[in-house]
This record gives C-alpha cells, sequence and structure tokens, in this order.
C-alpha cells in the first residue's frame, strides 16, 4: 500500500508540475499577444489620426506637423522629421520633431551631394532604409560622417511617392486646354522621405515600426496629392469663375455638385489603387516565394521570390500550368487518395509541408510549403495561393554543423569549451571536453565538467605563460602557449594550447574555446637536437676539416676555426673575404661550377680537389666538397667540407708509381701463370685422349671411344685456338692494328640463330631465349668482332651460371641506335670487382673453381668501342648480371 500510495504522489506531483508550466507558458504568450495588440492598436489609432485629419483638412502643414510628432511619440525616436526633395536636387527639412539635447536641421537647406542619384532612383521605387547602427552598416564614408555630426546612432528612413503626379498635372493641362492632347507618364515621384532618427544609442527597427511608417507615409502621400489637388482645383476654379461668371446659379450649383462628384471618385480610384498597390507590393518584397493558381492550375500571380527561388520568369509561368507539381499523394489517406492540390481546393490548409522541388535548370532545392484556398464573396474557393521557402542553405548549414560536431569528436587535439566569464578564481567554467582530452589528460569528461581548466596546472607550469594568457583574455583575443601541466595520475606532459573568443550573433562574447596538443614527444625530439647541434658545433670547431659556408656570389660568411691551423689565415681574414681570391687561377673554373653551383646534378656531389694559397704564399692541394642549403632566412647558400691532402698528394704519386711497377709485374706473372694454366689444360686433356688411343688399340675398334676421345683432342685445341685469339684481339686492339670491316647484316637471324648454337653446347642445365623489340631491318656490323662479342657474353653467362637457370638475349631496334641486353641469375659480381671489370686477367673473388682467363669483357669492350658503341654491366652477388650494349643505328647509315 505504502508503495501505491508513493507512486500515486509522484503521479500527482507531475500532474501539477505540468499544469504550472502550462499555465507560465500561456500567462506568457498572452502577454506578448496583449502587448502585440497594444502596438497594433496604437498603430491603426495613429494611422486613422492622420487620414482622418487629412480628410478633414486640407492644410498640409498641419498634417505633415502632426504626423512627425505622433510617429515621434509612438516610436520613442530622438528626432522625427519629414525631408523635401526639391527640383534641383537640394532638399530640406520642412517638419521636425526633436528632443533635446540634440540639434535642430529645421528649415536647412542641403546640396544634391547628400541624397545622390542612386538613393534617388531607389527611394524611387519604394526602398525603405532600415539601419540599426550607423558605425556597422554598408555606407559611403562620407555620408557616415554626415549623419554623425547630427549625433544619429540608427535611423530608418521611408520614402513619401506620389504614385499619379504626373496624371493629375497632366489632367490639369487637359483642363486648361482641352483641345490639347499630349502623353504622360505613370511612373512614381518621389516627394520626399519620412525620417526617424535614434540619437542615444543604436536601435533595431520593428517590424511594425517600420510598417507604420509606411501606411504614414502613405498617408502624408495622400494628403500631398490631396493639397496639391486643392491648389489644382482651386486654379481651375479661378478660371472656370472667370470664364462662367455670366452663367447663372443654376449652372454653378451644377458645376459644385460635379467638382465634389470627381472628388469623390478621385478618392475612391486612389484607395482602390493604394489598395492593390500595397498588396501588390507585400507579395513582390515577400523574401519567399508566392504564386497563386485557379481551379485549373494555372498561374496567375508568381512574384520575384518565385523567380529568384524557381528560375521561371514571370512571362513564362502566367497563365500557364504551374511548373512547381501539387501532385502529391497525400500520406495520411487510405483509400480514395488525394493530391495536395485537390485537398487544398477542397478547402484544407497546409503549414510547413517539406517537400524537394526542381527548379528551372534542374538542380532540386529543398523547400517548406505553405498553402492555403482562395475564397471569393460568395465563400466559393477560385484559387490556391502558395507560399515557400528555401531551405536548402540551412540543411547544407545543418549538415556542417553535424560533420564540425564529427570532427570535434574525433580530432586527436583535445577541445575544451568554457564559459567566458569568470577570469578571476576560480575561473570559467568547463562546459564540454571531447575524447582526445580524456586521452591526454586522464580525466573522464563527468569529472571536469563544470570546473575550471586550472586544475591541469602545477608547479613547473609557467606562470610568465599564464600571465600572457591572462592578458589575452581581458582584452579578448586569441593567444597560443606552450607550458607544463599535468594529468590526473600526477604525471608531466607538455601542453600546446590556443585559446580562442566565441562571439553570438550580436557580437557578444560567451564562450572560450582551446585546443590542446600533447608535445612531449616534439619537446624531446628539440631537447635532443639541440643537444645534437651542440655536438655537431663542437665537433666543427675542433674538426682538422675547413667548414666554409659560401655566398652564391662567392662571399665567405662563415669559416671553421681549424682554417687557422691549415692554412695559416685567421677566421677574421677569410670571413668576407672572395673564395676566388685564395683558390689558384687554373682550378678556379671547375671550382666555381663546383662550389657556387645549386643546379640539382650528380657530379656536383663528387669530391673535387683544387689548390689553396697558404698564408706564407705556397699552395695547398684541398680536397672538398659541397651541398646547397637554405638558412633561416630562406637565403640559398653553399656548405663546403675542404682537407688539406697535399701530403697525401705526394705519397699518393710515390705509391702509384711504386703500384704501376708492381702492377706491371702482377700482370706479368698473373699471364703467365694464366697462360701455363690455360694451356696445360687442353694440352693435357689432347695427350691424355691421344695416350688412350695409343696405348688402347682396342679403343679404335669402339667407334663410340674413339669419337669421344678425338673431340676431346679437337675441343682443347678450340680452347686453345680461342685464347690466342682473344690475346690477339686485345694485343691488336691495343696497337691500333685490329681489323674493323662492317658489312650489312640481318642482326635478328643472326642473333637467333647464335642462340640456338649457344643451346646446342650449353645442354639441359640452362634455357637460353632470344626476345627482338622494334622494327628489324639489316645493320652493318663486323660479324666476326659480333661473333666474338656474343660468344664471351653468353659463355660467361653460361659459365657463372653453375647451376643452370634462364638466360635471355634481347635485342631493340630504336630509331637511332639498337640496344642488346644479356642477363642471368648467376653468382654475380662482387661490388669492389666492378671496378676493374674490363682489365685484362681481373676476375672475380667469388669465381673459385670457374675455370676462366679474365678476358672476355676486355675483348668484349674492344668490339664495342670499334662500333662506337656503349657498355654498361649491372650485377649484384647472388642475383645475377645484367650486360646492356648501346650501339648508335647513325654508324651504320
Amino acid at each position: 500500500m505504502t508503495s501505491f500510495f508513493v507512486i500515486g504522489t509522484c503521479f500527482s506531483l507531475l500532474f501539477v508540475l505540468a499544469i504550472a508550466t502550462f499555465l507560465v507558458k500561456e500567462r506568457k504568450r498572452r502577454y506578448r499577444t496583449e502587448k502585440l495588440l497594444i502596438q497594433q492598436s496604437d498603430r491603426e489609432r495613429l494611422v486613422t489620426q492622420i487620414a482622418l485629419q487629412i480628410r478633414q483638412s486640407l492644410d498640409l502643414d498641419r498634417v505633415l506637423s502632426t504626423t512627425v510628432r505622433e510617429v515621434q511619440r509612438f516610436l520613442q525616436a530622438d528626432r522625427v522629421l519629414i525631408y523635401r526633395l526639391w527640383s534641383d536636387g537640394t532638399g530640406s527639412a520642412i517638419h521636425e520633431t526633436v528632443l533635446p539635447p540634440y540639434p535642430s536641421i529645421l528649415g536647412q537647406v542641403f546640396p544634391e551631394e547628400v541624397f545622390p542619384a542612386p538613393y534617388h532612383r531607389a527611394y524611387s521605387l519604394g526602398k525603405i532604409l532600415t539601419i540599426a547602427n550607423v558605425e556597422q552598416c554598408e555606407m559611403e564614408v562620407c555620408l557616415r560622417d554626415f549623419v554623425k555630426q547630427f549625433g544619429v546612432r540608427a535611423k530608418l528612413v521611408v520614402p513619401i511617392i506620389q504614385e499619379n503626379r504626373d496624371r493629375s498635372q497632366a489632367q490639369s493641362q487637359d483642363w486648361e486646354s482641352p483641345d490639347l492632347h499630349q502623353t504622360y507618364s505613370s511612373d512614381p515621384h518621389l516627394w520626399g522621405i519620412l525620417i526617424a532618427h535614434q540619437c542615444s544609442q543604436s536601435r533595431t527597427w520593428e517590424p511594425i515600426e517600420v510598417e507604420l511608417m509606411k501606411q504614414l507615409a502613405t498617408q502624408v502621400a495622400i494628403a500631398i496629392q490631396q493639397s496639391e489637388l486643392y491648389k489644382q482645383l482651386q486654379e481651375i476654379n479661378t478660371q472656370l469663375e472667370q470664364r462662367v461668371q455670366q452663367r447663372t446659379i443654376e449652372l454653378a450649383s451644377v458645376n459644385t455638385s460635379l467638382r465634389a462628384e470627381i472628388l469623390e471618385r478621385q478618392r475612391t480610384e486612389i484607395a482602390l489603387r493604394h489598395t492593390n498597390e500595397t498588396l501588390q507590393a507585400l507579395v513582390n518584397a515577400s523574401p519567399r516565394a508566392i504564386f497563386m493558381l485557379d481551379l485549373e492550375g494555372k498561374v496567375k500571380i508568381w512574384n520575384p521570390a518565385a523567380e529568384q527561388m524557381f528560375g521561371w520568369k514571370e512571362a513564362e509561368v502566367i497563365n500557364q500550368p504551374s511548373p512547381i507539381r501539387l501532385d502529391d499523394r497525400l500520406d495520411d489517406c487510405l483509400e480514395d487518395c488525394t493530391t495536395l492540390q485537390n485537398s487544398v481546393l477542397q478547402g484544407k490548409t497546409y503549414t510547413r509541408v517539406e517537400l524537394s522541388r526542381p527548379k528551372k535548370d534542374g538542380s532540386e532545392i529543398d523547400i517548406i510549403f505553405s498553402a492555403a484556398p482562395l475564397t471569393d464573396v460568395n465563400e466559393q474557393i477560385g484559387g490556391i495561393v502558395a507560399v515557400i521557402a528555401d531551405i536548402t542553405e540551412q540543411k547544407r548549414q545543418a549538415e556542417q554543423v553535424r560533420l564540425l560536431q564529427s570532427v570535434v569528436v574525433n580530432t586527436n587535439d583535445a577541445v575544451i569549451v568554457t564559459e567566458a566569464e569568470t577570469i578571476d578564481a576560480p575561473g570559467p567554467r568547463i562546459l564540454y571536453v571531447n575524447e582526445a582530452f580524456t586521452r591526454i589528460t586522464g580525466y573522464q569528461p563527468h569529472e571536469v565538467l563544470g570546473k575550471t581548466p586550472r586544475i591541469l596546472q602545477g608547479v613547473k607550469t609557467d606562470r610568465t605563460e599564464l600571465q600572457k594568457v591572462r592578458k589575452a583574455l581581458l582584452a579578448w583575443e586569441s593567444v597560443t602557449v606552450e607550458v607544463i601541466n599535468y594529468r590526473k595520475d600526477g604525471s608531466e606532459f607538455w601542453n600546446e594550447f590556443s585559446l580562442v573568443p566565441v562571439a553570438n550573433s550580436k557580437g557578444w562574447y560567451t564562450h572560450w574555446i582551446a585546443v590542446q596538443r600533447d608535445t612531449t614527444e616534439r619537446k624531446q625530439v628539440e631537447q635532443a637536437l639541440r643537444h645534437s647541434e651542440q655536438s655537431f658545433r663542437s665537433l666543427i670547431e675542433n674538426a682538422l676539416d675547413i667548414i666554409m659556408i659560401i655566398e652564391l656570389s662567392g662571399a665567405i660568411s662563415y669559416v671553421s676555426p681549424s682554417v687557422e691551423k691549415v692554412l695559416g689565415y685567421s677566421v677574421a681574414e677569410m670571413v668576407g673575404a672572395k673564395i676566388q681570391d685564395f683558390v689558384h687561377c687554373d682550378d678556379w673554373m671547375i671550382t666555381r661550377d663546383r662550389l657556387t653551383n645549386i643546379a640539382p646534378h650528380p657530379d656536383l656531389q663528387r669530391q673535387i680537389e683544387f689548390r689553396h694559397r697558404h698564408q706564407d704564399g705556397t699552395w695547398r692541394i684541398l680536397e672538398a666538397i659541397s651541398q646547397p642549403f637554405v638558412d633561416s632566412a630562406d637565403t640559398l647558400l653553399v656548405m663546403v667540407n675542404a682537407r688539406d691532402i697535399t701530403e697525401r698528394k705526394r705519397l699518393d704519386e710515390t705509391r702509384l708509381a711504386l703500384e704501376r711497377e708492381k702492377e706491371l709485374s702482377t700482370l706479368k706473372t698473373r699471364f703467365f701463370s694464366m697462360a701455363s694454366h690455360e694451356f696445360r689444360t687442353p694440352l693435357s686433356t689432347a695427350l691424355a685422349a691421344a695416350q688412350v688411343l695409343e696405348n688402347s688399340p682396342h679403343e679404335w675398334d669402339n667407334t663410340e671411344k674413339r669419337l669421344r676421345n678425338l673431340h676431346r683432342i679437337q675441343d682443347a685445341v678450340r680452347n686453345m685456338v680461342q685464347l690466342l685469339d682473344d690475346i690477339l684481339t686485345i694485343n691488336r686492339a691495343e696497337t691500333g692494328k685490329l681489323a674493323f670491316n662492317p658489312k650489312s647484316l640481318s642482326l635478328e637471324a643472326y642473333c637467333r640463330h647464335f642462340v640456338e648454337e649457344m643451346q646446342l653446347n650449353a645442354g639441359n642445365h640452362h634455357n637460353l631465349t632470344f626476345n627482338c623489340q622494334g622494327n628489324s631491318q639489316n645493320v652493318y656490323l663486323d660479324e666476326k668482332l659480333w661473333r666474338s662479342l656474343l660468344a664471351n657474353l653468353l659463355s660467361n653467362a653460361i659459365k657463372y651460371s653453375p647451376q643452370g637457370g634462364d638466360i635471355s638475349l634481347d635485342l631493340e631496334f630504336q630509331l637511332d641506335r639498337i640496344i642488346l641486353t644479356v642477363a642471368d641469375r648467376g653468382i654475380g659480381i662482387p661490388l669492389e670487382d666492378q671496378k676493374q671489370l674490363f682489365e685484362p686477367f681481373h676476375r672475380g673473388k667469388n669465381v673459385k673453381t670457374i675455370s676462366g682467363t679474365g678476358l672476355g669483357l676486355v675483348v668484349v669492350k674492344k668490339c664495342v668501342d670499334l662500333h662506337q658503341g656503349t657498355i654498361e654491366i649491372k650485377s649484384e652477388v647472388g642475383l645475377g648480371t645484367i650486360c646492356r650494349i648501346a650501339i648508335p643505328m647513325q654508324f651504320y647509315n
């Protein structure tokens, strides 16, 4: 029972709370409604009062004076005036009501520049100017200064337009000259403007105030028109009295009745025209698209906002079926579903229906659609009026807000939003933190919301940086600082954060947004870089090498202290001097290009040697390397690292002489060793085969064994002949006696046949392939040299692929040359041996027991040189070797 009682009590309290909330909201609504009704009543009273005075009095000055006085009282403005525009372009305030202490401008005449032609045209077309703050509005500086001299802070300007001034004047001329027929313009005439000034403060003008000014301006225009018509009628009456002095009293009575009838008709026409024009002006001035359809769905009204929103001009749609489809099926219909258009024609009103509709260019826009039926005096529905607002941009902005929220939530930087107040203790309260804040600080959102960001500060937090933050907060300025803060567990971390104030639509700062980043790792890197910089600086200052920084002009901007030990100059003597003043003139050209050239060329990165003058006048040989770089001021400089190699060069010359002698001795020894070995092997093979045939008579009877031994002898002889040919080829090439006899050769067929021949000799362990690319053609080659070239390349590929594998020979015909490429997957050539590939008798260190002379590539190089070609070899141990030969085509042609 107790539980039921508690539950009942809770429900009762909730019910009472709901009723109280409803009553509060209803009271506020009624208060706003009553306030609005009072304002509307005051406005209608004022408009009625002015209209009554117009009807009761033809005294224009009295009407205008009453208007400015009553407008000032209703708007509570500091100054209200009627500004009259004269025919010569000048103007003056003809009626004014102004509150002290603000100056009066009544009767002052202002030049034409105060009211330029663009403003005149705009006001003639009915423009209404509302300025809430003169300082912030978009207007010419001269006009702003002009209004500020009268203390104006905000202003409301409504034109006083005479819609049929020219027509009235023309009618007056017609009355004066009945036989005169002339055309006249019906363009609106800007008689003057009704102005309200707020001088004490800026002010936002309410729509009801603007509407009041428009109605009063219209009433003033009517009064002016009425006054002018009265004056015209007085003049006409005077003329008529002069003409009809002899007429009878009856005719005068008829004339008076006729005159009254004309006046009444004119008033009626003016009122009707004013009503129509007011409605048309409202439709045309509406920022929302408004159109009206008849019962057949044809357009009868299409305002400018509809033209701008959908792209169809009024002339394109008037009396045509509506381009805006209203044939949507209603969601709430069950059986006899009807369309939106039919539902409205049946009397139903729709408000704020969201739809998507195409524009004239085919693009879709999102709209809010409101529609209601139009009824005539007999309450019969005769059409539809629709009001449409474009919400495409609103939806796009909503999507942008969603994306920004996603960025804030998922960014790696911590985002904190706090109140704008207060700066003093305990500080602004935290209103929001993202997930990155938790990852960086360890605090969960519920642990920091409502607290101050100062909970992250500690003993090592730099108070100077915090003072910068406080100064920025007081000035409502952005600031970025970097301090040591503390995580929830008490550990320190470097924290770089940027603080930005956020203002609302009225310009009031409401929040602070801080974006924080953990820069601990960066700080550690910076500290390591500083330590590294100190170490390198100490190393440079104490190194024996000379470090120089040279400008592009050749001026030395820095030199290390080691220059005094190496060259005898002090640092002061070198800094500011030109490097060319110290370099030997014979070495300057290459030195200048290498030390001051900033072009990205690989040759510029290699070491150079040049002679540098010592302080004692002698020349020292320096070895240097340069590297361009950009300093902190974005200036392009060149860093040079040089060392004295004078003594080393002397020792190198001695060593080279000794090495040449040793090389010649080694070459001779290697040649004799190779020759003895290479000749001994085939000779031993031939001798052994011959002895077998000699000592074993039965071997002669066995054909297979006899041929095998004879083939061994032949192979041994061929090897010796090939060795001798290689030696002779190299010797002839060295002495310039190697014959070169090119002739037309079908190179593709020749290479293909040669590969097939080598495949037969290679056996099954190696797979030789041949590929040809490009437009095959006959070329001029020395067939003997080419065969020697192919034989050495393919035999090397086979010999140094002891495990077998694929060997390819590729031939490519290009426009200006032919390319021959031989690739294998053999043992490869060590990097240190690749520098001596074309030295006679040199072999790689990894050949082990593989037989060879070290002459194959030397012969290939000589053959390529005679064909004016180039050879390039790329090799990697264990992966194989690629030999690429290029022969210029123009050589053959």
